[in-house]
C-alpha cells in the first residue's frame, strides 16, 4: 500500500529518553507509567507539534503482549494499546490548524524465531495482530514497525499489520557493519519488505548518521517505496546538539531519505532544526524500478531473463553443501518442498545461498507456509502442480516472483 500523503514527512523525536528526563523512573513499565501520568506524554507531544512534526508516534513501543507480560500485565495488551493510542490521537485531532498524522508504534518482542529460537512465526503474527488491531481501533492513521532486529520478525509484524488495511512503515536497526542483530542487511530487507506491501522502509536508531546515509544511498536505486531515516542524537562524542544533528542529517536527505525524524536522545529542539532544513531541501521521490530482484536476509539478487534452475534440491541436513554445489552450474537453486519439516531446513540453511532461491512444491499449503515464513524474497517455480490462479495468488500475497 502506498502512502496517501505528500512527501516529505517529518516524524517526531524520542519518547522514552524525554519521559525519563520528565521524571519517569528506571525499571518501571513505561506504558503503565504513561497511563498514570498522561499529561507528561501530552506535554511532550505538544512540544513536537510546535516543533513542526507531521507525524506523532503512539507511546506503544513496548506494548505488545510479550513485553507487557514481563511486568505481569500481558493480558491487558489490547486495553493498554487502545488507551495509549487514544492519548496521541486525541491530541492530534485537537490541532485544527494543520493536518497531523498518527502512527501506531509496534516493536520487537525480544524473542527469537524458530528454528533459531523457540517462538513460532504464528506466535509473532498473533502478537503483532493483537497490537495492530487495537491501534487501528484507537484511530491511528498508519502503523510503524520500528527497531526491528530480524527480518523474520519484521515480516511477521508487517504481515499482521497490513491486515488492518492501514499503510505500514517498517524500520530496522543495524550495526556498524550494516547488519541487524540476526545478520540481515538493509538492501535485502528493502527488497523483501517493499514486495511484501510495506508503504515505506528504513532505519531507526542504528549506526551513526553517516553509516545510515550509506545504507540509504545503496538502497535508493532499488527502492520503489519511500525511504525512512530516524537516527539517534548520540554520536561518538556524546549527544549531538540540535544544530549539529540537523547538519549531520543533510547527507541522509541527499542519499534519498524522504521520511525523517529522531530516535534516542532527540528533543523537540532537534526536530525543530530538522523542520527548517527539510523545508529547504529538494526531495528525492520514489521511482519506478525493475522489481525482479530476490533476496535472502544477507544478500540481494538481481534477476535476468536467463534464469537457469538447478536440479531439484532436497531439504535435509546436507542442504548447505548442495546450495554451494548449485552455484557452480546454475544461477538459481531450485528447492523441493515436500513435507513441513523441509521448510524448517530451508529456514535454517537458505540464508547461506549466494544465488536466488526458487521453490518447487505441489502443495498450496506448503507453498503458502514457505513464502510466509522465509526471511527474504523467493522465486516460485511456475511448473508447480498447483492451479495457476491459486499459485499466482499465493505468490502475490507474499511478494514472490513467479518464473
Amino acid at each position: 500500500m502506498k502512502l496517501p500523503w505528500r512527501l516529505p514527512l517529518l516524524l517526531d523525536g524520542a519518547t522514552g529518553t524525554q519521559l525519563k528526563a520528565a521524571g519517569m523512573p528506571e525499571f518501571v513499565c513505561p506504558e503503565q507509567w504513561i497511563l498514570d501520568n498522561p499529561d507528561k506524554l501530552t506535554d511532550l507531544q505538544r512540544c513536537y507539534i510546535d516543533a513542526g512534526c507531521d507525524v506523532l508516534y503512539t507511546p506503544t513501543f513496548g506494548a505488545n503482549r510479550i513485553r507487557l507480560s514481563g511486568y505481569g500485565i500481558g493480558e491487558k495488551a489490547d486495553e493498554i494499546n487502545r488507551r495509549l493510542a487514544w492519548l496521541t490521537c486525541r491530541l492530534a485531532e485537537s490541532e485544527k490548524s494543520r493536518q497531523l498524522l498518527t502512527a501506531g508504534c509496534i516493536a520487537p518482542t525480544g524473542l527469537k524465531p524458530a528454528p533459531w529460537g523457540d517462538t513460532s512465526f504464528s506466535t509473532f503474527e498473533q502478537v503483532f495482530w493483537e497490537q495492530a488491531s487495537a491501534l487501528q481501533d484507537a484511530g491511528v492513521d498508519m502503523l510503524v514497525c520500528e527497531t526491528m532486529t530480524s527480518l523474520t520478525e519484521a515480516r511477521a509484524a508487517l504481515i499482521a499489520a497490513r491486515n488492518t488495511g492501514l499503510p505500514v512503515i517498517v524500520t530496522l536497526t543495524v550495526d556498524k557493519e550494516g547488519k541487524t542483530l540476526s545478520g540481515a542487511r538493509f538492501l535485502p530487507a528493502v527488497i523483501t519488505l517493499q514486495s511484501l506491501g510495506a508503504a515505506a522502509v528504513g532505519l531507526n536508531c542504528s549506526v551513526g548518521i553517516a553509516g545510515m546515509a550509506e545504507q540509504i544511498a545503496e538502497a535508493l536505486p532499488h527502492a520503489s517505496v519511500p525511504l525512512v531515516a530516524k537516527p539517534s542524537a548520540m554520536g561518538e562524542d556524546g549527544e549531538m546538539s540540535p544544530a549539529r544533528f540537523a547538519d549531520k542529517m543533510k547527507p541522509l536527505l541527499e542519499a534519498g531519505a524522504v521520511i525523517v525524524g529522531g530516535c534516542c536522545g532527540t528533543t523537540p529542539e532537534h526536530i525543530a532544526m530538522l523542520r527548517g532544513m527539510l523545508d529547504r531541501h529538494p526531495i528525492i521521490v520514489p521511482r519506478e524500478i525493475d522489481s525482479n530482484a530476490c533476496a535472502v536476509d544477507s544478500e540481494a539478487f538481481f534477476l535476468t531473463e536467463d534464469i537457469e534452475f538447478s536440479e531439484p534440491i532436497t531439504c535435509d541436513s546436507d542442504l548447505a553443501d548442495r546450495l554451494i554445489e548449485a552455484e557452480e552450474w546454475s544461477n538459481a537453486a531450485l528447492i523441493h518442498i515436500g513435507i513441513p519439516d523441509d521448510i524448517d531446513k530451508l529456514l535454517e540453511f537458505g540464508g547461506m545461498s549466494r544465488i536466488p532461491l526458487a521453490i518447487h512444491t505441489d502443495s498450496a499449503i506448503l507453498l503458502d507456509d514457505t513464502l510466509r515464513r522465509f526471511p527474504g524474497r523467493l522465486i516460485v517455480d511456475s511448473l508447480c502442480e498447483i492451479d495457476k490462479p491459486l499459485l499466482e495468488d499465493i505468490a502475490a500475497r507474499y511478494g514472490a516472483v513467479v518464473f
